[in-house]
């Protein structure tokens, strides 16, 4: 019995913290703004196959909802340099998304991404039909 009133107490008290620590997040366009550095990987789906592809670059999030960055990406091993620019959106609870315009070949990209570590990173996963491929970031530095 004493057992079972021991786990009651330890589960509410888990809980408790798991709800105080949601309760907690409160992103913006301002906390989440500044540089991070990322790695991408997985697989794009073209007319002639499905062919593996990775990435590593640099994104900029503004206070303003805007997001630029740089990246080297490389499909079925041979490598591009590309920029990119558009605009994000930021919830609450640290979800986001946000849609760029990539060059050098204009290709629209989009991605749902979530920050995490209090804004020093995040998680991301490109929503681009076609596209199978996983994101992660660190912050290189806060925003202006």
């Amino acid at each position: 019995m004493n057992k079972k009133r021991a786990l009651a107490g330890l589960a509410a008290v888990l809980m408790t913290a798991c709800l105080s620590f949601a309760g907690d997040q409160n992103c913006s366009l301002a906390s989440v703004a500044g540089s991070f550095g990322f790695t991408t990987s997985g697989f794009v789906t073209t007319l002639n196959g499905t062919f593996p592809a990775a990435a590593a670059g640099r994104i900029v999030f503004d206070h303003n909802g805007n997001v630029s960055g740089t990246q080297t990406r490389v499909v079925l091993g041979s490598a591009l340099d590309e920029s990119y620019s558009g605009t994000y959106t930021v919830n609450p609870d640290c979800t986001g998304s946000f849609t760029v315009v990539v060059q050098p070949d204009t290709r629209i990209s989009s991605v749902n991404l979530v920050w995490t570590n209090n804004g020093k990173g995040a998680s991301a996963v490109f929503t681009t039909p076609g596209f199978t491929l996983t994101a992660t970031a660190t912050r290189i530095s806060p925003g202006d």
